[in-house]
């Protein structure tokens, strides 16, 4: 096995990795926001709010960054990936700090809807029955 072999072992690795990741932070999202829904606290739904304006940040510059043609100019190795990887996330993370006002948006949506009603069997499906 050469060098070749043992990058793309290690590359695959890191994706597979990466992709478990991102799977159980989904899946950590949603769980807190059902919790911060159904318990009715303000602070832990502006938290997971403002957590999914990240998250979504991050998928739009990821692919945002996809659609750039690489340039053959300078070659590129599993090293400089993971460097631009992890500039990447730093650039994401420190945008992401200072928002873009969309977990506030989401915010206030999910604050008439689940903190009003204190049920999320009430707000099912993003309307909100006024009869109950």
């Amino acid at each position: 096995m050469g060098i070749d072999g043992i990058n793309s072992n290690i590359r695959s690795s890191v994706d597979s990795a990466q992709t478990y990741k991102a799977s159980s932070a989904d899946n950590d999202f949603e769980r807190r926001l059902k919790a911060a829904a159904e318990k009715g606290e303000e602070a832990e739904l502006k938290q997971v709010c403002k957590e999914f304006e990240g998250i979504f940040l991050n998928m739009l510059y990821k692919q945002m960054k996809a659609t750039v043609p690489k340039s053959d100019y300078l070659n590129s190795d599993y090293g400089t990936e993971m460097y631009n990887t992890m500039m990447d996330e730093t650039l994401v993370e420190a945008i992401s700090q200072k928002g873009i006002g969309l977990g506030d948006y989401l915010y206030k949506q999910l604050s008439k809807q689940y903190l009003k009603t204190g049920s999320t069997e009430e707000a099912a499906g993003g309307v909100v029955d006024e009869k109950k």
